[in-house]
């Protein structure tokens, strides 16, 4: 059995050789540069020496963590100091960062593509669906991808993702009642584009096995939008766009989000989603309660405490085995941290962790 149809028999909670073998955001920078130090070998990355399953997307611009913009803005640096540097990135958002190491803190954003309906008009010309641009040589993707043997993906900004990154959570939350007008607009946009993407896709490559929409939508406490607000501008925008997904040939249909987004699933599974990931554990966000409620409507990716797996030992061992061995008896499970891993964790704690799940996979994942 490959990657690709453990990934799927996994995901449709069939029984597999093994689980698949991937973590949920892989590791930080500075996590790797731990390693090195620790014993990790300086010419092999970390997912070639634990043995991980690839985690591949198809390689076009449909958007992720970013809108999907074609041409991208143009970069430009605004300002440096000894401490920090602004500048405009060619997401068209302004934001502040270190000097020194950028990737060691949150940005500071300053200011969003999108303050007012004009702005919005002047971004449409880099938001068409067909530019051939987007897609690159369906030649080369095919003799790249047509007969992979892992599960390949495609990316989509989801709608709380794509009206986030025009407008900044704060101001948003604005608009939400200055211009709702606004707000449904863009919505229709992102129904349409990713309807005539998908289509584009599907019928020039039909071999995908998923889509991951990206909404980092939720906190510790909850989601930072309330659900009667998912249900107006988003689920309206959702369903249509799944049922379409699942005309292509592609079921399933997976939302990553951060935070504690519990009280929404009921909209997200009614919508059609049927993977979610990363179960936050810090945002008291626990996979098999999430199983109790749901059962089988909702396959689970990560969930296990980074927290516990880097202070490891007992502490680690009890966190996978309050949770991994059921999980993985019931099926539709990928035991993984709920994040990326942190660099609090040493080399030998994710060893140990590793360990521990893969002899729990030959345990309880066939």
């Amino acid at each position: 059995m490959n990657s690709r149809e453990r990934f799927k028999r996994q995901m449709h909670f069939e029984r597999v050789d093994r689980p698949v073998r991937w973590e949920t955001l892989g590791f930080w920078g500075q996590t790797v540069e731990r390693w090195r130090k620790e014993g990790l070998p300086e010419d092999v990355a970390p997912d070639e020496y634990f043995e991980m399953d690839p985690r591949v997307y198809f390689p076009i611009n449909s958007g992720f963590t970013r809108l999907p913009l074609d041409p991208l803005y143009e970069y430009e640096e605004l300002e440096r100091t000894e401490s920090h540097v602004v500048f405009r990135g060619d997401d068209g958002i302004v934001r502040r960062v270190r000097a020194d190491h950028a990737e060691l803190s949150m940005p500071q954003w300053l200011r969003f593509p999108i303050e007012s309906r004009k702005d919005w008009e002047e971004m449409l010309p880099r938001l068409e669906p067909g530019k051939q641009s987007r897609f690159g040589d369906w030649a080369d993707l095919h003799a790249r991808f047509d007969d992979c043997q892992y599960p390949l993906g495609l990316t989509i900004c989801g709608a709380y993702g794509t009206q986030r990154n025009c407008f900044g959570e704060e101001k948003l939350a604005y608009v939400y009642y200055d211009d709702p007008d606004l707000v449904t607009d863009i919505m229709r946009w992102w129904l349409d584009f990713y309807i005539q993407l998908m289509t584009t896709v599907t019928e020039n490559f039909p071999g995908l096995d998923y889509v991951i929409f990206w909404e980092d939508m939720a906190h510790k406490t909850g989601p930072l939008i309330s659900p009667d607000f998912v249900r107006r501008f988003m689920m309206p925008y959702y369903a249509p766009l799944i049922d379409h997904i699942r005309s292509c040939g592609i079921d399933i249909i997976w939302v990553d989000t951060d935070g504690n987004a519990d009280v929404l699933l009921d909209q997200f599974i009614a919508s059609g989603v049927n993977v979610m990931c990363p179960f936050e554990i810090a945002a008291d966000w626990e996979p098999q309660d999430v199983r109790k409620r749901w059962g089988h409507d909702l396959a689970l990716i990560g969930g296990i405490d980074k927290r516990a797996v880097a202070e490891g030992g007992d502490v680690m061992r009890k966190e996978v085995m309050r949770k991994v061995p059921a999980l993985l008896q019931d099926g539709g499970f990928i035991p993984c941290i709920d994040h990326a891993t942190p660099p609090d964790t040493s080399f030998q704690a994710h060893r140990e962790f590793v360990d521990l799940i893969r002899e729990l996979g030959e345990k309880y994942g066939g």
